[in-house]
This record gives structure tokens, sequence and C-alpha cells, in this order.
């Protein structure tokens, strides 16, 4: 049996443990899962979304920069392309345009150069004039078309009759001292024959400048720029990609009008591009950037939020596991305890340990016992009472008959002799045991309880010389209901010999009234004998103990009166007392009205 009870609590632990474990996933796991889930999908959205947006104002920075810096190329071509000195220039007759004048031009016209390329930033001015003037014998911005009539540039730009731009990759075939250049380009033609073309207007941008525009162009870490003419790479901005690659996503750009980014796919990768056209040039601006850049940060937010995750979720178990286990020693102490309580051994008690709810339940177990402890101890005692009750009442039937043949043949040699004070004793004694035996019911009628108490109140006075003035009350309806037996005598009989006896006249009255109210019986004695002081009224009516009951005979028995009442009708109902030295005592009786059954 205790092995199976062992195994039970084993069984009863683990499905504890099981359960709070469960609880612990549901209520914790479970939640900060989805909290994790819900928050990595809405940061995910909200990064890319910033990403794309701060691609896009960077992707766009650029583009204007690059439009800003053609266009100064070209407003300088512009301003000279009016200039009537560059016609002048290139154009004019040897016999109508003499050295010095040549000379005076030219210095004129290299120092307009200068200042427009001061004012808008850009490298060098250059014209190529198509005559055999000698301007100077210094390098200057003026210089005999022929020069650059092999070159490649030249000969894409000759029979045009529109402006063009050139990137570093067009000129090929130019000086090596020369820095790499982006360039704008016009062909001057004469006004009196459109097809004859005079000189060549080319205003240089140094390439360095816009490469340092766009390389500090931060877009995403691999991301890529390219200046675009057709599909033609002029410049990128990836030095570690390669061609094949960039030609191959050049292939698969979006048109240049589509202000968004799209998803493309290239050598098996994922990557998002946008062009944007620049204006006149004909070239436009790519920017593509990889899939992995765009969610890197989303990516890493996963993995760091899972591992938190993880590690907050490993965390919270070993608590959990901890502050379950601590909780389920307490209760296995507290199951082992009941189990010992069980089999026998009422003296177990278990050691409170925290201030949870466990340990004011092992708290209130360990106040349990002590008050079944004491209920047991209460329990032994009034058995002990009942069976010396019982032995008393047997003493008291033993051969009722007997004594009531005795009584009366006592009470006929009374007659004989012409005693009759012995007859009346006699006879009140005989209907007083006769009352008190009430053929061994325990509860008789309130007119009868007052008859019996009447008879033991004739008996006193006959052996005191009627030194107790009795006044009786009984209200009809209370005397038809039942009480239980032999209540009143005892108090009857405290009130004489300790109440009135005791006063030095040993003379005294006794008052006992009975009344009905609706369901309720109140009986009250009263004397004007000596009374009690505040320590005997609370030793002989409301001690809570039967050891600090007074030791008199009147103290036992207005305990076992207050007990009888209590088991009979219950709490509500009983015995109370007001007494005060020298002013006599009154007890009270409460009783439900209970009529017998017809």
């Amino acid at each position: 049996m205790k092995r199976k009870s062992l195994w039970n609590n084993c069984t009863f632990l683990k499905s504890l443990k099981s359960k709070l474990l469960c609880t612990y996933f549901l209520l914790v796991v479970l939640p900060l899962g989805f909290f994790t889930l819900y928050t990595y999908l809405r940061v995910r959205n909200v990064v890319q979304e910033q990403t794309f947006t701060a691609m896009q104002n960077a992707f766009e920075d650029t583009v204007n920069s690059m439009q800003q810096s053609l266009d100064k190329l070209d407003a300088a071509i512009d301003i000279l392309a009016l200039d009537p000195l560059v016609y002048a220039m290139a154009s004019n007759a040897p016999e109508d345009y003499t050295y010095i004048r040549r000379l005076e031009d030219s210095n004129q016209l290299s120092l307009t150069f200068e200042h427009l390329c001061n004012l808008s930033g850009i490298e060098r001015i250059r014209l190529y004039a198509n005559n055999n003037y000698l301007y100077t014998s210094e390098p200057n911005n003026i210089i005999q078309l022929r020069e650059v009539s092999d070159d490649d540039w030249y000969n894409t730009l000759f029979g045009q009759n529109e402006r063009m731009w050139f990137a570093p990759a067009d000129f090929q075939d130019q000086p090596l001292q020369e820095q790499p250049c982006f360039s704008s380009m016009q062909i001057i033609y004469n006004p009196r024959n459109v097809s004859e073309p005079l000189a060549v207007l080319r205003a240089d941008m140094d390439a360095s400048q816009l490469v340092s525009m766009v390389e500090n162009t931060s877009v995403t870490e691999n991301g890529i720029l390219l200046l675009l003419k057709d599909k033609e790479i002029l410049y990128q901005s990836a030095g570690n990609t390669p061609s094949e690659t960039l030609y191959a996503i050049v292939e698969e750009l979006p048109a240049p009008d589509a202000n968004e980014w799209l998803p493309i796919e290239a050598d098996g990768k994922h990557y998002y591009a946008q062009c944007c056209p620049l204006s006149q040039s004909g070239w436009y601006m790519a920017g593509i950037l990889p899939f992995n850049d765009i969610f890197r940060l989303s990516h890493e937010l996963r993995f760091e939020m899972l591992i938190a995750v993880v590690l907050i979720s490993v965390i919270a178990y070993l608590l959990a596991v901890t502050i379950s286990q601590s909780t389920l020693n307490r209760i296995s102490l507290l199951t082992k305890t009941m189990q010992t309580v069980q089999e026998g051994n009422v003296d177990v008690r278990p050691e409170p340990s925290g201030n949870d709810e466990i340990a004011q339940l092992m708290g209130n177990f360990n106040k349990m016992m002590d008050r079944i402890d004491q209920l047991m101890e209460e329990k032994v005692s009034y058995g002990q009472q009942i069976k010396s009750l019982e032995l008393k009442a047997l003493q008291a039937q033993i051969n009722p008959h007997f004594l009531y043949n005795s009584l009366d043949l006592i009470n006929c040699t009374a007659i004989a002799h012409s005693v009759p004070q012995i007859s009346r004793m006699v006879k009140s004694l005989g209907q007083f045991y006769r009352l008190s035996l009430s053929g061994g019911k325990e509860q008789i009628l309130l007119s009868a309880e007052m008859k019996h108490a009447r008879l033991y109140v004739d008996i006193q006075n006959m052996r005191f010389e009627d030194r107790i003035e009795a006044h009786w009350s009984l209200d009809e309806e209370a005397g038809k209901c039942q009480i239980i037996k032999i209540i009143l005598q005892p108090l009857i009989e405290n009130a004489i010999l300790h109440g009135i006896f005791e006063k030095p006249s040993k003379h005294g009255n006794l008052w006992v009234n009975v009344s009905r109210n609706a369901d309720i019986i109140t009986i009250t004695v009263s004397d004007d004998g000596v009374g009690m002081n505040e320590e005997t009224l609370q030793a002989n009516f409301f001690s809570a103990s039967h050891e600090n009951v007074s030791e008199t005979s009147g103290g036992y028995g207005v305990r076992n009166i207050c007990d009888r009442l209590r088991i009979a009708y219950g709490a509500p109902y009983g015995l109370s007392c007001e007494s005060a030295p020298d002013r006599g005592t009154t007890i009270t009786i409460t009783i439900p009205a209970i009529e017998p059954a017809q």
C-alpha cells in the first residue's frame, strides 16, 4: 500500500509538472513567438520601405547632380555658339584678318573660355578651327581642326547637325597627359553656307568630378550605378562586378521612363533596378540594387530576434522549471504529510517555507491538524463525561420500582403515625424522581420541566424551613413545547446554594419566567443572592475549555447545560448570564419553540 501511494504521488507530481510547463508554453512561449513574428514582419516592411525611400532619394540626387554637371557643359556651348568672336576666329579671310588682330581675338577668346570655366566649374573649353591661321606659338584653347581630323570622336561628330556628348571611353586616342573627361561638342557651320563646317566647340568636364559625385552617393553597400548610352556602358561604379554580369543586367533593365524600382533577374540573381534619362544627351542613369542588400538588414534583424527569442525562451524555461520544482517540492512534502496522516500519524506537520499560496496552504493545513487534535481531545473528554453521565443515569435507574415502593411504604407509615411532614416530603420526592426519569425520554414538555423545578424548590423549602420564596411564570403556549430535560433544576440549585444560601440571612427570592415570542422561547432564572464577580462569571459561563471551569459542582453543571443546549439546538441558541456582587444573578436560556409531533 505504501509503495502504491508513493507511485501515485510520483504520477501526480509528474502530471502537475507537465501541466505547469504546458501552461508556461501556452502563456509565454507561444505569445512571445507570435509577437516576435508580427514584430519581424512589421519591421521588415518598415525597413524595406525606408530602404527603398533612401535609395530613391540617393539615386535622384545622383541623377540631378549628373544632369546639372552636363547642363553646365551645354550652357557653355550655348553661350559660345552665339559669340561673334568664335565665328570671326573660324571664318575670316586672311586678307581681312591681320595677324595682330588674330592674336588679340585669340587672347580675348581664351579669356572668355577661362571666365566660363571658372563660372561653371568645367575643366576646359576648346575651339577647333577649320583654317590654317597661326594664332599663337604657345599651346592654347584654339586648335587647328586638322590635328584631330583622324580621331574617332571627330569622325563620330562629323556630319551631325546637333550637339553630341562623349564619355571618357570615346577618347581612346587623346594625349596621355590629359585627364579623362566628359565632353559636350557642337559643330559651328558657316552662316553663309550651312553645309560648310567652320569649327568645333568642345566643353570638357573632368571625369573624376562626376566619378566622385557618383561614388560618394551611398545607395547600398553593393549597389551599382551605370551611365548608359543605349545598351553601352559609359561608366560603372562597381569595380568588382564582372563585365558579363553587368551586360546581362543591362539587357534586363526596365525602360528609362519607369520612375520606380522594378525587380529583374540576371545570371540567376535577383536585383531591383531603375533607369532615369539625362535630358538632351540621350544618356541615362541606371541604379541596380542586389536583392540581398535590400533585405540584408531585415535578415540580420530576423536572426538577432530569433537568437533573442531562443535565449529568452531558454532562460524563461529554466526559471519556470526552477520555480515549478520549488513549488512541486513543497506540494510533494504536503502530499506526503497528508498520506502520513491518512496512515494514522496525526502528529506530523510540514514546515511552511516562503510567502506564497503554497506556504499559506501548508500553514492552513497545520492549523487544521491542530484544530483536529483539539477536537479529538474534546471528543475524548466528552466521551468520558458521557460515560460518567451514563453510569450515573444507570445508577439512578437501578430498580426504580423498588424506590417508588419504598417511598410509598414510608408515606403510608407517616400517615399511619400522623406525621404529615414526612408524608409531604416523601410524596414530593417520589414525583421529583418520577419526572427526572420521564420514562427514559430525553425531551419532555416545558410544563413538565417547570413542575420538576417546582418540586425541587418545594423539597428544598421543606429541608430549609421555607427560606426560598419562589415566583413562577409560564406562558401557556410555551408550556406546550418540548425541551431537553433537567435544564432548570441545576440552574435553580446553583441559585439557591451559591446565591441565596450564601447570604448572611440565608433567605431570598427566586424568579423563573418562561415566555414565547413566535419561534423563540426565552427562560430566565433570577435570584437576589450574593451574585458573582467578573472572574467567577467568566470561569463558570464563558470559559473556552473545561480546564478553566470552576471546580465547584455548580461550574460543572453549568458547563454541562451549555454543552447539552449547544448539541441539541445549535449555535444560535444557548445560555447567557448577567451577575454582579450583592446584586444577584440572572441566567437566560434561549431555545427554539418545538411542539411535539401529533
